[in-house]
């Protein structure tokens, strides 16, 4: 039986060769209205009424259903593409519970978490003490923050939402709170799951 995560691969596998197939109608339908294009005069008009008219105006409208099939085959594969860019992605992040080292990346995660918070509730101290001290001040001591961090706190003042003295809002440590105990549930019901841990 496939894991979860071989299940994901394989879809994401099955989209490039569609997306593969969709481009390759798309090449050959373009080029084929081009093809046809090309027995028209460069700048010839339709002759109304003349006796080839409607056969003019019909080999046009056939030229011009297939370079509009040929564009949308381009744009499904475009689709199909970014779909299993998507997949791939999440394949990058995710943990799930049929991975071989599943137990050892949550415990790892739940170490990075726990250091993120503390970095947020040390950082959001240094702003009250730096606000207390100076209520002008607009941040606590930054070097306490990691570069991803910092960016955090940079896009939360943009929207108005940091504390007095710059300090993160109650919400982002409730978050990192919330996302730390539903870790600690799943490795615990993992751990039951395999015995005792490693």
């Amino acid at each position: 039986m496939n894991t979860h995560r071989q299940r994901r691969e394989a879809r994401a596998e099955r989209l490039r060769e569609w997306a593969a197939k969709r481009e390759a109608k798309a090449e050959a339908d373009v080029a084929q209205a081009r093809q046809m294009g090309s027995t028209i005069p460069l700048g010839q008009p339709i002759l109304a009424g003349h006796h080839s008219q409607r056969r003019d105006e019909r080999y046009r409208e056939r030229i011009g259903r297939t370079m509009d099939r040929g564009i949308e085959h381009q744009r499904k594969a475009e689709q199909m593409a970014s779909r299993a860019d998507t997949i791939e992605a999440q394949l990058a992040e995710s943990i799930y519970d049929d991975d071989p080292d599943a137990l050892d990346r949550l415990r790892d995660k739940l170490d990075r978490l726990q250091a993120k918070r503390k970095r947020y509730t040390d950082y959001n101290a240094s702003c009250r003490r730096a606000h207390k001290a100076d209520p002008t001040s607009t941040h606590g001591d930054l070097s306490i923050l990691d570069p991803a961090q910092r960016q955090d706190l940079a896009a939360l003042a943009r929207f108005g939402s940091l504390r007095p003295g710059g300090a993160f809002p109650p919400y982002a440590t409730s978050n990192l709170s919330g996302q730390l105990s539903k870790l600690r549930e799943r490795i615990a019901r993992l751990e039951r799951g395999q015995g005792s841990p490693s």
